[in-house]
């Protein structure tokens, strides 16, 4: 009757999470349901630990590891609980009711089999010798405790809340060049700006070199708002094709000068020589490249369009140059000397 309860335990639970995969779930558990394992989303997670947990438990009679197998999904699950309960409390300051539940259920079914384990080694005590029944106990006590800390570690390290504004693009993402390197290229221009169209030629005949020296960021700085249509092609471009970006740039340019607002045909038409296709970003990508780019923009208030900052974070020193007449191949290489020298 008590391994019968185990098994209610766990097919409750199981039922829980199915529930709380289809949407069935209280507006308490918007939190909590944002909460992934390695990335995953729970509840399809806890479906397939559940449904482990009743193949374990129904085979655990007929081979010791089946029964072992149990106690370990049993007892981990248990720990990772634990950790997803001190979340809910400490952290989300709310309780999840489906969480809550499913944590209720892991609890009772290890409550439950804990005392038909109990139960059973008393029984054996009276037919086997004390002695190597203990030492096989103290076995078990430790696959027990073994579970319980593995599934309560594995939660700390992998149970994580998603930035609701995480998306693909980064930093590193968008950057070009020595990712390692303490000097920081940033070009930064506008699509429809007549000064950066002159000083694009500079940049992109100096970029390579640059990249070998630095990391390289191009900065859209909308000052015309037709640039704002091109800033989702471009951070596109500048995520997925990084060997191919200086000459897409350049294809870029040359279809700034025919249209203001281009269609993602015009766009896959302007790239399609130079081998690339064009693949749209999520609107949280554009939108976390954008606010990359912004926070550039902001930290350094570029006085206008076309500029070219460099910095190196060693030496604390930043060169600016300013205008399609100072932005040359020659002074960018020796502003980035000039910011290294201590």
């Amino acid at each position: 009757m008590i391994g019968i309860l185990t098994l209610i335990f766990i097919l409750a639970g199981g039922t829980v999470s199915a529930l709380d995969w289809i949407g069935v779930c209280t507006e308490s558990c918007a939190e909590a349901s944002m909460y992934r394992i390695f990335g995953f989303p729970l509840p399809p997670l806890g479906v397939a630990y559940f449904t482990m947990c009743a193949v374990a438990w129904l085979l655990r009679r007929r081979h010791p590891l089946f029964l072992a197998a149990l106690a370990g999904l049993l007892f981990g699950g248990l720990g990772a609980e634990l950790q997803f309960t001190w979340i809910q409390w400490k952290v989300i300051g709310h309780w999840c009711n489906m969480c809550v539940i499913i944590a209720l259920c892991v609890a009772g079914a290890c409550a439950t089999f804990l005392l038909e384990y109990f139960l059973s080694t008393k029984t054996l005590l009276s037919s086997y010798e004390r002695i190597p029944l203990m030492n096989r106990s103290y076995v078990h006590v430790a696959l027990v405790l073994f579970a319980l800390f593995s599934g309560f570690g594995t939660a700390i390290v992998g149970l994580k809340k998603p930035d609701a504004l995480a998306a693909a693009i980064t930093p590193e993402t968008l950057a070009f060049g020595l990712s390692d390197s303490s000097k920081t290229v940033y070009f930064i221009s506008d699509w429809f700006c007549p000064a950066c169209r002159v000083a694009e030629t500079e940049i992109i005949k100096s970029a390579p070199a640059v990249m070998k020296q630095a990391r390289v960021f191009f900065v859209d700085y909308p000052v015309h708002r037709e640039t704002m249509n091109y800033i989702p092609f471009n951070l596109s471009f500048m995520a997925a094709e990084k060997e191919k970006y200086l000459k897409i740039r350049e294809a870029l340019g040359a279809l700034s000068l025919k249209t203001k607002a281009p269609t993602p045909e015009e766009v896959q038409e302007a790239v399609s020589p130079l081998g690339v296709r064009y693949v749209p970003l999520d609107f949280s990508d554009v939108f976390s490249g954008t606010q990359i780019q912004i926070s550039i923009v902001q930290q350094f208030k570029p006085s206008g369009t076309p500029e070219v900052i460099i910095a190196d974070s060693t030496t604390g020193k930043t060169v600016r140059l300013s205008g399609s007449r100072e932005i040359t191949s020659e002074r960018i290489l020796q502003a980035i000397s000039d910011v290294s020298a201590k």
